[in-house]
């Protein structure tokens, strides 16, 4: 559930003061039409009564998608120069909150801090574009017969990655997923980001099956 805040801010332009609401915590997952606030940059975007001019009031907010396994700690762009105090404040922040939630947040998550939402926001577009992408794998691989094998988002997105892997046999050993990625790009080469994982697997014989994605 996202939940909302009233605070008491000042138009930049006019200099009018009103009391107004603004998201404080954003669930990505649980209200579409906010994660797409959050991707367009636009989250508590406010518009002045007096003026109608648009500003971004100076208050932190929090997006959570767990199923991404993205938690993210926004600041104001222009509290960047303090970046040290507002981490440390971060931190204090996050441990209230583990205490809150409890068993529904992950023993191992740990928040990204965003100054602004541009990247935040970039972030997004490259989640839902790895999504439609994923959406042709798991086509393929269904007609190959093969199973997918579903990777943590967050170590795909250090890696550079897909986080779904398809794979041959009873289980996702680096040999089956090696199997499926090879029958994968054969029949669609066009999947660059399988293929560029493939030659990875190859390349680093050390490597093994990636971390799994927590389950709900």
């Amino acid at each position: 559930m996202s939940l909302q805040g009233q605070i008491e801010t000042r138009c930049p332009s006019c200099s009018e003061a009103f009391e107004t609401p603004v998201w404080s915590f954003v669930h990505g997952e649980r209200d579409s039409d906010l994660r797409e606030k959050v991707k367009a940059r636009e989250c508590n975007l406010l518009l002045c009564p007096q003026c109608g001019g648009a500003f971004m009031p100076e208050v932190p907010w929090v997006y959570y998608e767990p199923g991404a396994e993205i938690l993210a700690f926004v600041f104001p762009e222009t509290w960047r120069g303090e970046e040290s105090k507002w981490r440390a404040k971060m931190e204090e922040d996050f441990a209230q909150m583990r205490a809150a939630l409890g068993e529904r947040l992950p023993a191992d998550m740990s928040p990204e801090v965003y100054f602004g939402q541009e990247d935040l926001g970039g972030l997004l577009e490259a989640e839902d574009w790895r999504v439609d992408e994923r959406d042709v794998m798991a086509h393929y691989a269904k007609d190959l017969g093969l199973k997918v094998y579903k990777a943590s988002p967050r170590w795909a997105r250090a890696q550079r990655a897909p986080s779904e892997l398809p794979y041959r046999g009873a289980k996702p050993t680096r040999e089956a997923l090696l199997e499926g990625l090879r029958a994968l790009v054969a029949a669609n080469d066009r999947l660059t980001a399988w293929a560029d994982y493939l030659a990875a697997l190859e390349k680093e014989s050390g490597a093994g099956v990636p971390p799994a994605a927590k389950t709900k």
